[in-house]
């Protein structure tokens, strides 16, 4: 069957695209297109055309199987010029999402509609590229080279509303083919020639100092990536007097970051992303909905789970041991929602409605009906034992229980409860309401439907799961763990946590390990190393850690920590310097001074060892699982792909 097909609407042509899932731009769909385009300029008694797609989207980008190979013609370019080269009206009716080569395609048309509810965008920024089919030259062009710059750097996409202010789009319709073919007549006999994105951008519509503005802005918010510069680059060439001139350099731009490293590393974390989700032997086919769900504890791990499934429209029960800490949780909501209001990120009539879905509780009976329950309680194994007891006794018979453990042993929790097939483990990350990525724990015992279910899931409502097997710390905790024994190692090395924390910084991570441990608190991985067997633990790595806490410097909740906090601004305790000294001089380790890039490599190096030795052990199926977990949960940089990725490029 063709996925291009073209119909006859009395002088109006059809060209419909049907190329399910998305509607991605093959090398089949680019020839079809073209063909048609070529087919209705030619025909007299064509006098208008509509271009429309069949399904839940337009063209929502380009064909995710030729990324990283040759180009195939005909090239996305070359039919963005076509179109464009059109002497007749070719509306585009757009509706789901046009993205990266659809939007090209639609800015090539000559007029553009689209439903409400469309979203439009250039996000191959996030992939590593520069638009390649005109994309950085039609835009600016059309809205404006501040919007233009603003839409292909930062790569988000806006929404109708947004993209009818900005002159992206023409009508925002109702009834996309109706509408659009009616609007198609009304333009028969028009000239299309100054609708036509080639013509020079005059000089007085932007500030010429706007595109050194976003490379300073850039140094600071995406620190070493090179794509986000080349649009910058590849949008300014479009404000010169050639147009022609504009396409070339922004396609030299788009082929050369094709190839680059970090295009590499960001199309592999892209592609781990989308596959996070299946595992073998488990038949996603086989999950099963979950309409209602409870969460105990309403803690700040608890309230943030019971607000993500109320913010997916998932009535929730909250259940603590009194109503004043269920009350207490339900507040902790109350903010956070106020906070999202106070930013214009969500309105106050959804926020109402949001906190009307989450029902507190303290009897456990009322969860007789719920599909799923989530255990968020004190890492402590017995205080689950008890609650799990309890779960087993109240809750139906199919329902699942999963445990938001860090790092407990779920196989040893499953053995405990009459249900060991519905026992798994649902590790967020926090704030559990705005951090995209879920560990799936996989007991032993447990039935692949359930895992199957909560994969499934996690993802429809947006997370980005990703299935682990038991161990301690699962995927993310555990090769954490290695990260930070050899940055321990790496402070007695070197004398200093800040030494550590600027060298991972300019390696890319977000924020450096000592000043991550004194954020979340350094008592919280010396209360995980005290329930350890005795030798688990490196017997230097930790020591000054250990004993900060036992100073009662445990990080910013006390003011003091790795760093001392003067009104929030971190400086070098001399004191944390002495005990450095100290603890390496019991260790029988001299100081030396290292440089950031034999920092990084060794932090990374322990990571992947980590990592390599999960994957052996199968608790991780897939490498790009592991680099998913350490890119969304650990602030590992996003354009270096994961510490497997990195290792083995560098091997």
């Amino acid at each position: 069957m063709a996925v291009v097909t073209v119909s006859r609407n009395g002088p109006i042509a059809l060209i419909r695209i049907d190329h399910p899932p998305v509607n991605a731009i093959s090398q089949a769909v680019r020839k079809g297109i073209g063909e048609a385009v070529t087919m209705v300029d030619a025909d007299a008694e064509i006098k208008a055309a509509v271009l429309i797609c069949e399904g839940r989207t337009f063209m929502a980008g380009a064909d995710a199987s030729e990324l990283g190979k040759p180009p195939v013609p005909p090239h996305l370019n070359d039919l963005t010029d076509h179109i464009e080269a059109c002497s007749k009206p070719l509306v585009a009716a757009i509706h789901g999402q046009a993205l990266g080569g659809g939007l090209e395609i639609a800015l090539a048309c000559s007029h553009r509609l689209a439903m409400e509810t469309t979203r439009f965008g250039l996000p191959e920024v996030n992939l590593g590229f520069v638009p390649g089919a005109g994309g950085t030259q039609r835009l600016p062009r059309l809205i404006g080279v501040k919007h233009a710059l603003t839409m292909a750097v930062e790569g988000k996409p806006v929404n109708a509303a947004k993209a009818l202010e900005y002159g992206l789009i023409d009508q925002v319709v109702a009834d996309l083919e109706l509408d659009a073919v009616a609007f198609a007549l009304s333009l028969i006999g028009s000239d299309v020639s100054d609708r036509k994105l080639n013509q020079p951008i005059a000089a007085d519509s932007f500030n010429a100092g706007i595109f050194d503005e976003w490379r300073a802005l850039c140094a600071k918010r995406k620190r070493g990536l090179v794509a986000p510069l080349a649009v910058i680059n590849a949008v300014q060439a479009a404000t010169g007097p050639d147009a022609d001139a504009g396409k070339r350099r922004e396609r030299e731009l788009s082929l050369e970051l094709r190839k680059s490293p970090q295009s590499t590393a960001l199309r592999h974390i892209f592609f781990a992303e989308r596959s996070s989700a299946k595992v073998d032997g488990i038949d996603p086919k086989s999950a099963r909905p979950i309409e209602t769900v409870a969460v105990i504890g309403a803690g700040t791990m608890g309230a943030g789970i019971a607000q993500f499934f109320a913010s997916n429209a998932r009535p929730v029960l909250l259940v603590e041991i009194s109503n004043e800490a269920a009350q207490a949780g339900l507040e902790r909501i109350r903010v956070n929602l106020a906070q999202s209001v106070a930013r214009n990120k969500l309105t106050q009539a959804k926020a109402d409605t949001l906190i009307s879905l989450i029902t507190t509780t303290t009897d456990y009976a009322d969860l007789a009906q719920v599909d799923l329950v989530i255990e968020a309680a004190v890492e402590n194994m017995e205080i689950k034992k008890q609650i799990f007891a309890k779960l087993d006794h109240s809750c139906k018979a199919d329902a699942i229980l999963a445990t938001n453990t860090s790092y407990l042993d779920i196989n040893a929790l499953a053995q405990t409860t009459q249900r060991p097939e519905r026992i798994a483990g649902l590790h967020f990350f926090s704030p559990a309401h705005v951090m995209k990525l879920v560990e799936v724990i996989r007991p032993d015992t447990v039935a692949p439907w359930v895992i199957a279910t909560l994969a499934q899931g996690m993802k429809q409502l947006g997370k980005i799961p990703v299935v682990s097997g038991v161990c301690h710390g699962f995927i993310g905790n555990r090769i954490y763990q290695s990260y930070q024994r050899e940055a321990g190692l790496l402070m007695l090395e070197t004398g200093s946590p800040e030494v550590v924390d600027e060298a991972m910084r300019a390696y890319g991570m977000a924020m450096g390990p000592y000043q991550v441990l004194d954020l979340s608190g350094i008592d919280i991985g010396y209360l995980m190393r005290k329930s350890l067997t005795e030798g688990a633990v490196h017997p230097h790595a930790f020591q000054v850690h250990d004993r900060l806490v036992e100073m009662d410097r445990k990080g910013r909740k006390t003011e003091r920590g790795f760093y001392g906090y003067d009104r929030e601004a971190p400086y070098i305790d001399p004191v944390v310097l002495d005990l450095i000294q100290t603890v390496a001089k019991e260790a029988g380790i001299a100081p030396r001074d290292l440089t950031e890039t034999e920092i990084s490599d060794r932090c990374v190096r322990a990571m992947a060892t980590e990592a390599e030795a999960i994957l052996a052990e199968g608790i991780a199926a897939k490498a790009g699982d592991v680099d998913v977990v350490l890119v969304n949960g650990y602030g590992f940089p996003r354009h270096k792909g994961g510490p497997v990725f990195a290792s083995r490029a560098n091997s």
